[in-house]
C-alpha cells in the first residue's frame, strides 16, 4: 500500500511541471518577459542575502565601537533597502503586467477553441461548466502561472543561498541542514494527495453549482410558476454544503501538512540558534555572524513556511489547468477548404440547390439517425420536413450546415455549373432560424447587424417588413435602438421569431433554413412570412421543420423523416396530416 502512495506523490510532482509546462507552451509569447520576471526575483534573492550580510558587519562595527565606520556603512545600508523598496515594486508592477497579459491570451485562446471545437464533442460541457472553465480557472492558470513558478523558483533561491552562505560562515551547518531539510520536505508531502482530491472535487462542484444556477436563472418563469423556488433553493443549498465540505477538507490536510512541516523547521531552527550560540561560546564566530545567521535562518524559516503555505494553490493550479487543457484538447470541427468555394460563390444568380444522396448518419455516442437517406431542394422552392419528434429533422439540418458530417453519401449544393461539399466553408451560403429564441441581450439594431456590420437602415427595414415585424417595432418609442433582455426578454415568443427570420434574411444567403422558425406565429402571418420570403427573393431555396401542416400547402415538397429513412410524402398523406392537427 506504500508503494502507490510513493507514486501517487511522485506523479503529482511530475503534473505540477507538466502544467507548468503546458501553460508555458500556450502561453509562449510571454516567455521572455515570465523569464524577466524570474530573473528579477532570483536577483532580488541575492540582493536581499546580501543586505542581511551588511547588517552582520554592522553589529561587528557596533561591538568594536567604530562610531565613524558605523554611521557610514549605517547610511549606506539605508540607501540600499531603498533600492531594495524600488526593485520590489517593479518586480510587483512586472508581474501585474505579466497576470494581466496572460489571462488575456489564454481567455482569447479557449475562447476561441471553443468557437471552433466539434458541436457534437462541446455538449459533452454544460454550458455552466464552460463559464467556469473560461473565468475562474482560466484566471488561475494564468495567476499561477505569472505568480505561482516564479514566486516558488525566488522562494527556493533565497533558501538555497542563505543555506550557502550559513554554511560559508560555519561549516558544521552542513550537518544541521543534512539533518532537518529532509524531514521537513518529507513531511510536506504527507497530505499532498488528499490536497489534490479535494482541490479537483472543489472545482468539480463549482462547475455544478454554476450549471445549476445557468438552469434556475433561464428558467426561472417556470421555477416560480411550479412554485420549485424552495426545492431549487434546497438543491443549491446540498451543493454548497458539498463544495464546503470539501473545502474545509483540503484546508484540513494543508494545515496538518503545514503544521507537521512548520513543527519539523522550528525544532530545526531551535537546534541550528543552539549551535550557532556554542559557537560563538567557543569564539569561532562573531556576533555580526551570529546576527547574519540568525537573520539567514528567519529568511529559511518563513520562506519554508510560505512554501509549504504554498501546497493548496499548487493543487488547485494543476486541477485548473487539467481543466483548462481537456477544452484545449478537444478536437476541432471538420473544415476542408475547396479552392473553388470563390468562383461557386460568384455564380449563384440562379439560386442554390441542396442536394443529399443515399446519406447516412450517426451521433458519436452510437445513435443511428439516417440510412440510406435522400433529399433535395432547388432554388425557389420551400421544402418542408415533418416527422415524429426525435426522428432527425433537426439533424438534417445540422448535416447541410456542417455541424455534423455524414459517415456516407453525399451532401452538396450546387449552382447549377459546379458543386460543392457542404460544410463549415459552405455556411456563407446559409441562413438559418435555430429552434428556441437566439435573440442576444442588447438593442434590436445591434441584433440585426451580428450579421452583417455594414447594412443599411433601409435594408434592416426590408428584411423587417418582410418579417412582418417592421410596424410593431416603428411604434417603439426608441425604435430600432429598443432594448431586448437576455433572450429576447420583453418581447414575445412570437415577435422573437420574426426578429430572428428577419436577421437571417438581412444575410442574403441563398439557401435559408428555418427550424421550427414559426411556431410561435398565427397560421396567417406564419403563411403571409413565407410568401414575402419567396416574393422577396424567388430564387431562395427555403427548407423548414415543421410539427404544423397548416403550412404544408404553400411547400413544393414535404418529406417525412422516420425510422432513419427520408420519404416524399404526396398530396393525400398532407390532407391526413391537416385533418388529424
Amino acid at each position: 500500500m506504500v508503494l502507490p502512495v510513493k507514486k501517487e506523490k511522485l506523479q503529482i510532482f511530475r503534473d505540477v511541471f507538466k502544467s507548468f509546462r503546458w501553460s508555458l507552451g500556450i502561453l509562449k509569447d510571454f516567455r521572455i518577459r515570465l523569464y524577466l520576471y524570474i530573473f528579477i526575483l532570483f536577483l532580488h534573492a541575492l540582493y536581499e542575502i546580501f543586505l542581511t550580510s551588511r547588517i552582520g558587519s554592522i553589529v561587528d562595527l557596533a561591538l568594536q565601537d567604530n562610531m565613524e565606520s558605523l554611521i557610514t556603512r549605517g547610511s549606506a545600508l539605508v540607501l540600499f533597502y531603498i533600492l531594495n523598496i524600488i526593485i520590489s515594486i517593479t518586480s510587483n508592477r512586472l508581474a501585474a503586467h505579466n497576470y494581466n497579459g496572460m489571462y488575456n491570451e489564454l481567455e482569447l485562446k479557449v475562447y476561441r477553441k471553443i468557437m471552433d471545437s466539434s458541436w457534437e464533442d462541446l455538449t459533452e460541457y454544460h454550458s455552466g461548466d464552460l463559464i467556469t472553465r473560461l473565468s475562474s480557472d482560466i484566471k488561475c492558470v494564468a495567476g499561477n502561472t505569472s505568480g505561482l513558478v516564479p514566486t516558488m523558483i525566488s522562494t527556493l533561491s533565497l533558501i538555497v543561498f542563505s543555506g550557502i552562505y550559513i554554511i560559508l560562515l560555519d561549516f558544521t551547518m552542513v550537518l544541521v541542514a543534512i539533518l532537518v531539510v529532509p524531514i521537513v520536505v518529507l513531511a510536506s508531502r504527507i497530505y499532498m494527495g488528499k490536497i489534490y482530491r479535494s482541490q479537483k472535487e472543489i472545482k468539480e462542484v463549482e462547475s455544478r453549482i454554476n450549471s445549476y444556477n445557468k438552469e434556475t436563472f433561464n428558467n426561472i418563469q417556470a421555477v416560480k410558476a411550479f412554485g420549485l423556488g424552495d426545492i431549487f433553493y434546497q438543491k443549491m443549498n446540498d451543493l454548497e454544503i458539498t463544495r464546503k465540505n470539501a473545502d474545509l477538507r483540503s484546508n484540513k490536510y494543508s494545515l496538518c501538512s503545514w503544521g507537521i512541516s512548520f513543527l519539523v523547521a522550528i525544532i530545526g531552527a531551535c537546534i541550528c540558534i543552539g549551535w550557532m550560540f556554542y559557537r560563538v561560546h567557543l569564539g569561532v564566530i562573531t556576533f555580526g555572524s551570529l546576527s547574519i545567521m540568525a537573520f539567514l535562518a528567519m529568511n529559511v524559516g518563513q520562506s519554508m513556511k510560505s512554501l509549504l503555505n504554498l501546497i493548496p494553490t499548487i493543487m488547485e493550479f494543476m486541477t485548473s489547468a487539467e481543466r483548462v487543457k481537456r477544452l484545449m484538447e478537444l478536437p476541432d470541427e471538420e473544415d476542408f477548404v475547396d479552392e473553388r468555394m470563390n468562383d461557386f460563390s460568384e455564380k449563384i444568380n440562379n439560386g442554390v440547390a441542396v442536394s443529399i444522396e443515399d446519406m447516412y448518419f450517426k451521433y458519436k455516442n452510437g445513435y443511428s439517425v439516417f440510412e440510406g437517406a435522400s433529399l433535395e431542394a432547388n432554388p425557389g422552392e420551400i421544402i418542408a420536413l415533418v416527422g415524429p419528434s426525435g426522428e432527425g429533422k433537426t439533424t438534417m439540418l445540422r448535416i447541410i450546415l456542417g455541424i455534423v458530417t455524414a459517415l456516407k453519401g453525399k451532401v452538396f449544393a450546387s449552382n447549377g455549373i459546379d458543386t460543392l461539399k457542404l460544410g463549415k466553408q459552405t455556411r456563407a451560403l446559409i441562413s438559418y432560424v435555430p429552434q428556441g429564441n437566439t435573440m442576444m441581450a442588447g438593442s434590436i439594431l445591434e441584433n440585426m447587424k451580428l450579421v452583417k456590420a455594414d447594412a443599411t437602415d433601409e435594408e434592416i427595414k426590408e428584411v423587417l417588413e418582410t418579417a412582418c415585424i417592421y410596424e410593431f417595432i416603428e411604434n417603439l418609442p426608441d425604435g430600432l435602438n429598443h432594448m431586448l433582455g437576455e433572450n429576447g426578454l420583453g418581447f414575445s415568443e412570437g415577435q422573437n421569431q420574426r426578429l430572428s427570420i428577419a436577421r437571417a434574411l438581412l444575410k442574403d444567403a441563398p439557401i435559408l433554413l428555418l427550424d421550427e422558425a414559426t411556431s410561435a406565429l398565427d397560421v396567417a402571418t406564419e403563411r403571409k412570412v413565407l410568401n414575402n420570403i419567396m416574393i422577396k427573393d424567388p430564387k431562395k431555396t427555403v427548407i423548414l421543420t415543421t410539427h404544423r401542416p397548416t403550412v404544408l400547402t404553400m411547400c413544393d415538397r414535404v418529406y417525412r423523416i422516420a425510422n432513419k429513412k427520408v420519404s416524399v410524402i404526396g398530396e393525400s398523406d398532407i390532407q391526413t396530416l391537416m385533418d388529424e392537427f
